[in-house]
């Protein structure tokens, strides 16, 4: 049984998001209109006033901690100009710039200045990029380096290119380093994944070779591209290998009660149908556990004519439920078929993967993860701070209620 259609967004409601949060009283300041307080302070410590700023990027979860991102222009002192501001309430490593009033704080800084990954603007020298690179073997002439991904004290890539070798290095917290290097090093004798040409301990940083191709994502968009066999896309989540490095993965259904949290603060309007479908998704009561890649989508995949040439981002591959990535990569082209210039085409080729699936993992169970992992991408829009995010995150949690509706039909016979 193929999954749901894109339902059609609700209209009609009015949007008021409940943007307070007791336990982080600074949550209100940080996501109001205008120049927030911690932010003018940071920018006015360094004798400048903030022009502009909009919020472009929000991280959020009710009660734990919350991470903005702002475009922000800066008039008179050394930071004049445009720039992107970041501000988290997570606890920030010594030497950040804190700015707190007693009930709560928060760490500023300007990209790429960012305390949990120091060396960052250090890696976005270009000559400092290149003496990486041949420090691990590599040779890289007229350097260049551009930042091609960053999550706020999380990780961050640099795209070295120039002549010779182009690479990306990827910065991740000094713990983490080391495990995704032997992380990289056992997938590569498994799967089509970026070879790991070494670390840098001191940069905290691995260096990973370019694969060529173009995303699934960008192919399924492109009515003249050829696409992979959806096989071998489903089969491939079967290739990742166990080993020592593989940490256990929540799976969607695991944080249903803090994306419900989150919903619920979101559109509240909403907050009753969240509910209801977390009590039918109901707890991830699967107790086998096997690899997966565990952020399995159609953004993680490189093709090369009707080829699958790479897999990226293992950083996340664990031990997780034989349904998990399966129901990620039906979660996201079932989201994205709604936003698509080519629906029919990411369609069809979404059902070709779940005939495949449907074969040889339950089908209830599957469909029921798809729908928890729909519920997660619904606080998508508003991360993004997308114009019409209310609307598109209702419309996401009715395409999960079409997903519980075809477990319960396919329960039923």
């Amino acid at each position: 049984m193929s999954g749901p259609g894109t339902p059609e967004p609700r209209t009609g409601r009015r949007w008021t998001a409940d943007l307070s949060d007791p336990a982080l009283p600074v949550v209100g300041d940080l996501l109001a209109e205008g120049v927030p307080g911690p932010l003018a302070a940071v920018v006015a410590a360094t004798g400048g006033t903030v022009g502009a700023a909009r919020l472009t990027e929000v991280t959020w979860w009710p009660g734990r901690s919350v991470t903005v991102t702002w475009d922000v222009v800066v008039t008179g002192g050394p930071l004049t100009g445009p720039g992107s501001f970041v501000a988290t309430t997570v606890a920030a490593p010594e030497g950040a710039v804190v700015v707190g009033d007693g009930s709560s704080s928060v760490a500023v800084w300007r990209v790429p200045h960012d305390p949990f990954l120091p060396a960052l603007p250090l890696a976005l020298q270009p000559e400092v990029a290149a003496g990486v690179v041949r420090e691990l073997g590599g040779e890289v002439t007229d350097p260049g380096t551009v930042l091609r991904a960053y999550r706020p004290t999380r990780r961050a890539v640099v795209a070295v290119t120039g002549q010779g070798h182009r690479v990306y290095l990827k910065l991740v917290r000094p713990h983490r380093l080391v495990r995704l290097h032997e992380k990289h090093l056992r997938l590569a004798g498994h799967l089509p994944v970026p070879r790991s040409l070494g670390i840098d301990t001191r940069l905290g940083l691995l260096a990973l070779e370019h694969l060529p191709g173009t995303t699934l994502h960008e192919a399924l968009e492109d009515p003249a591209a050829p696409l992979p066999d959806p096989a071998v896309v489903a089969h491939l989540p079967a290739a990742v290998p166990s080993a020592p490095e593989l940490a256990p993965v929540p799976s969607a259904v695991d944080t249903l009660p803090e994306v419900a949290g989150l919903l619920a603060a979101l559109v509240p309007p909403e907050a009753g149908r969240v509910r209801e479908l977390v009590a039918e998704i109901g707890a991830d009561e699967v107790t086998d556990r096997v690899p997966v890649h565990g952020d399995y989508h159609d953004g993680q995949l490189l093709v090369t004519d009707d080829r699958l040439a790479g897999v990226v981002d293992v950083d996340t591959a664990g031990l997780g439920r034989p349904g998990d990535d399966a129901a990620t990569m039906l979660a996201h082209l079932s989201v994205w078929q709604g936003l698509s210039s080519a629906p029919g085409r990411v369609a069809s080729y979404a059902g070709a993967l779940q005939r495949h699936w449907d074969a040889v993992l339950d089908p209830v169970d599957l469909r029921l993860r798809v729908a928890a992992r729909v519920l997660a991408l619904a606080a998508g829009p508003f991360r993004v701070q997308q114009d019409d995010w209310p609307v598109e995150t209702s419309r996401r949690i009715a395409l999960a209620e079409r997903w519980v509706g075809s477990a319960r039909q396919v329960r039923g016979g």
